[in-house]
């Protein structure tokens, strides 16, 4: 995918969504969607099918169990260890919730055999001759994408978030309240 679709994508199609989605849900302009509402929407117009749905996982995203899950679906195209050769050269891709934002990935088959991912993230940053814009971050193998998975989390972790991960131990129950809770959508074509 081109860098002028994906800036297409983000400047000109989601726009108009996501403000379909809140008028939907009965929002304000500016209030949080989850991304679920929002695939939800995409099914209802056809632009999604439900056989499409790997799966959503989600947890501690500092925890290598935890994050390991979401890695293996979207290399895999699958929730299932043993269709990963089968699903493997699929189409993936997916959306993920992060500290009341949402990033995505897209899995990238190369012709030998190699996997990339591109972690594409349109909250606006500085660029190259000061223009603002969304990024892409490519990654050349499901190793690498860890790491930049980790350093984006580690990036959105403010003072009392790190405070509060020194001194509280992940509990499934009180996740709602924890900063390094993630949730993932993967989609395969």
């Amino acid at each position: 995918m081109s860098d002028n679709s994906i800036e297409e994508v983000i400047d000109n199609k989601a726009p108009p969504i996501l403000s379909a989605v809140r008028r939907k849900l009965g929002l304000p302009g500016e209030a949080l969607i989850i991304p679920s509402d929002v695939h939800d929407y995409l099914v209802d117009l056809k632009l999604l099918r439900q056989d499409m749905f790997v799966g959503v996982c989600g947890g501690n995203i500092l925890n290598p169990n935890h994050l390991g899950i979401f890695l293996n679906m979207l290399k895999n195209g699958s929730s299932e260890e043993a269709e990963e050769k089968k699903n493997s050269t699929r189409k993936v891709a997916a959306a993920l919730f992060f500290h009341e934002h949402v990033v995505s990935i897209l899995k990238l088959n190369m012709s030998n055999g190699d996997c990339w991912f591109d972690l594409v993230d349109s909250m606006p940053k500085s660029r190259e001759g000061g223009r603002m814009g969304g990024t892409r971050t490519r990654c050349k193998d499901i190793n690498a994408l860890e790491v930049v998975l980790r350093e984006y989390a580690c990036s959105k972790f403010s003072e009392s978030n790190c405070m509060y991960i020194d001194n509280n131990l992940w509990d499934d129950i009180l996740c709602d309240f924890d900063p390094r809770v993630f949730q993932a959508f993967v989609w395969a074509a």
